[in-house]
């Protein structure tokens, strides 16, 4: 059996023991049974909290976790990433992002708030009684839930690392978290998790847009791993209110006894051809395609739909034509996406099925590319910013990845674009197909996009590459030669004089982007993005010198190669600033260890 470990914060009005008669409620009323059957864990610790430095004889709890290996990390990061992903799905939308107006009423229960967390962090003898008064009462081993409100949130993140080896966390609910509060992590890193831990099964933090103890956001910076969703309670930080919400009770619920659905898949037939890398690209595409469709409005909504068709018309019909040709069996999943041209509008457009094969790390360069793609290309329909914004977290989601994803990679084109090139020019080219696609264009491009033996890479490069360099897709089928091992390639295409200086700082864009993402994502960085950047700015420095010996001095063939070299060297300058590659500054790297002494 589950149990349930509540973790309360600072009084504020609730009548003793509300909350479990309010969750009680709430997940009956979410389908779920309630509290009956379940052990209840809420150790009370106020005294504790109001000394002064508690009791400094007490040490605090040692670090229980073991350290993992990079490929157990990663294996960790994946199975936390698809459960997280399911739960965003069952969750539903967070409300928009719209606060309510704080009133100065809720000062004294903000400042009171902030005190504790502050003096729990700070204090090495409150913080020691605490987590040894809630270890006294939990057991040895099996499984349990943990929901932290408020302060009890800031102790439940304390705690996940210090629990009793054999017991597993199916699922962390923290609710009303001060956990972003600058003030919590001035002059400490203590109060960092960047990367799931293997006992935890999944986190949702949920906010609500007037709760001003949350300072009114979520926790990704701190806690990339965590699954913020916010939730329209309004001024309320009460527990009770939290409880009652169907967010809160649904995540709880399942954590507590499972999924609700009775649903049983039926398998029928063969089994179909896993989908090579290059095909998962191109069910990217359509999948991002439609998203975008789905936020249009209106003619224009109607026109990209109409322009989707054609143009998905003619690449399924092109793939499988030359899978054909090539006598290589084609998966079912590309079969179901042909569409008939002679269809009006976008009626019935098929879509792909869910990717879920991708991890994060595998799929960042992919997204990167997408972003600046113009997915009904030839066809030029001007898509707003926040559509795209939309499409992107709908993207991840689907993909299994969780619609901070989405969000992320929203924030780090902004970044990369403005730090490569600050005027929005940039905003131009997005869309248009330029960038690392331009390496479709060359036989080295295609060459890198597509190993030896890889089933089908042939047929759908001859497809898409022969919509022209930059393609409807992008720079999707050279989106993985981007790599330590392809970067002196990549760098010698760019500065070649088929290659323009937009092409070049849009590509730096690119790279620069997928280094900002893995970063915001608690991911490790592709030493290729540096190496293929300082390989530009070497090869233009040369010709550069080469050239300038002879040429006028505004020769725009030598500004070219200055605007790429530029492009390089804004981004490098960029990645060093912000620690984006290691190795590169003098400072000391900053802990992983949350609460560390």
């Amino acid at each position: 059996m589950v149990s349930l470990l509540y973790l309360h914060g600072v009084g504020n009005g609730d009548p003793r023991d509300a909350w479990r008669r309010a969750l009680d409620s709430s997940l009956r009323d979410a389908g779920y049974p309630g509290l009956d059957e379940v052990e209840v864990i809420a150790p009370k610790y106020p005294d504790v909290l109001r000394t002064d430095d508690g009791d400094k004889t007490i040490k605090i709890p040692p670090v229980t976790t073991p350290r993992l290996s990079a490929e157990e990390q990663r294996n960790v990061r994946r199975r936390v990433e698809r459960a997280t992903a399911e739960l965003e799905m069952i969750l539903g939308e967070p409300v928009p992002a719209s606060p309510v107006g704080v009133t100065d009423s809720l000062a004294p229960i903000v400042l009171r708030v902030l005190r504790q967390a502050h003096n729990y962090v700070t204090k090495p003898g409150i913080r020691a009684r605490t987590l040894r008064m809630v270890l006294d009462e939990l057991p040895e081993e099996g499984e349990i839930v943990i929901v932290g409100h408020s302060l009890g949130s800031i102790i439940a993140i304390d705690l996940l690392r210090r629990l009793p080896p054999k017991l597993t966390v199916t699922g962390l609910v923290t609710i009303g978290s001060p956990a972003a509060h600058p003030n919590l992590h001035e002059d400490s890193d203590r109060l960092e998790m960047k990367a799931p831990v293997d006992h935890v099964g999944w986190w949702v933090n949920v906010w609500s847009n007037g709760d001003a103890v949350t300072g009114l956001r979520g926790i990704w910076r701190h806690f990339p791993w965590a699954l913020d969703l916010q939730v329209g309670l309004g001024l309320d930080h009460r527990t009770t209110t939290y409880l009652r919400s169907k967010p809160v009770a649904t995540a709880i619920g399942r954590a507590l006894f499972g999924s609700l659905s009775k649903e049983v898949a039926v398998v029928e037939g063969t089994p179909d051809v896993a989908l090579n890398s290059l095909e998962v690209r191109l069910a990217l595409w359509l999948a991002y395609a439609q998203f975008l469709r789905d936020h249009l409005k209106g003619a224009t909504q109607e026109r990209f739909g109409a322009a989707l068709r054609v143009v998905q018309h003619e690449v399924l019909e092109r793939v499988i034509e030359n899978y054909q040709t090539d006598d290589v069996r084609i998966p079912q999943q590309l079969l179901d996406l042909r569409v008939s041209p002679d269809t009006p509008g976008d009626r019935d457009l098929p879509r792909p099925k869910p990717l879920t094969q991708l991890s994060k790390e595998e799929a960042v360069l992919a997204l990167v590319a997408l972003a600046t793609a113009n997915p009904v290309r030839p066809y030029e329909i001007d898509v707003p910013d926040d559509v795209r914004r939309q499409a992107f977290h709908d993207l991840t989601v689907w993909m299994g990845l969780g619609g901070g994803l989405g969000e992320n990679l929203h924030i780090a084109m902004q970044s990369a674009s403005k730090a490569v090139y600050p005027v929005d020019q940039w905003k131009l080219w997005v869309g248009i197909g330029i960038g690392a696609a331009v390496l479709v264009a060359g036989p080295i491009g295609l060459a890198l996009a597509a190993p030896a033996g890889l089933a089908g890479g042939a047929a759908i490069i001859g497809a898409l590459s022969a919509f022209g360099p930059g393609g409807m897709v992008g720079g999707l089928v050279t989106a993985g030669a981007i790599t330590t091992t392809g970067a002196g390639t990549i760098a010698a295409t760019l500065v070649s004089s088929s290659s323009t200086a937009e092409d070049v700082e849009v590509t730096v864009i690119q790279l620069l982007t997928a280094a900002i993402l893995r970063s915001r994502e608690g991911l490790e960085q592709d030493l290729g993005v540096w190496l293929a950047m300082s390989e530009i700015q070497r090869q233009t420095g040369r010709e550069v010198a080469r050239l300038a010996a002879y040429s006028d001095d505004k020769a725009p063939g030598v500004e070219a190669l200055r605007r790429k070299a530029r492009a390089a060297e804004r981004a490098m300058a960029y990645m060093v600033k912000n620690r984006l590659v290691e190795g590169l500054t003098d400072e000391e790297p900053k802990g992983e260890e949350p609460f560390e002494e």
